[in-house]
């Protein structure tokens, strides 16, 4: 079963993703905030994480910075969550080494289609 990390402050959109991501098989952590998420991540070990961009005391974009420094962290691929009114800060998180975005509000088909892909791809350069 593949591990989900997801990271989001909103408790309606965690809650959202949260049940559908468990509906479809992942298995699902939760973070409130990047400080949580970055407790989180060593123990959990996820194949993916879905990081929201604007957060309270450590925001996706520093925390996304922290992983891709960390040589045990670095490789997991991180898919960002954004509202539509943050363009310039996904484009910050794509050249920082996220994999890709995922807009709020978005259908949570739309979050597994694309965590699907990024597994596909993480396989690939594996292989």
């Amino acid at each position: 079963m593949l591990k989900v990390l997801l990271v989001e402050d909103e408790d309606n959109v965690r809650e959202l993703y949260y049940k559908y991501l468990r509906l479809k098989n992942y298995n699902v952590e939760t973070a409130i905030d990047g400080a949580d998420a970055l407790a989180k991540v060593v123990f959990f070990k996820p194949d993916v994480i879905v990081l929201d961009i604007i957060m309270p005391k450590l925001n996706g974009i520093e925390l996304l910075k922290i992983l891709k420094k960390d040589k045990e962290l670095k490789n997991i691929p991180v898919l960002m969550l954004s509202g539509v009114s943050e363009i310039n800060r996904i484009k910050e998180c794509l050249e920082l080494g996220a994999l890709g975005y995922v807009i709020k509000g978005s259908s949570p088909e739309e979050m597994v289609t694309k965590i699907k892909h990024l597994i596909d791809l993480k396989k690939q350069s594996a292989a």
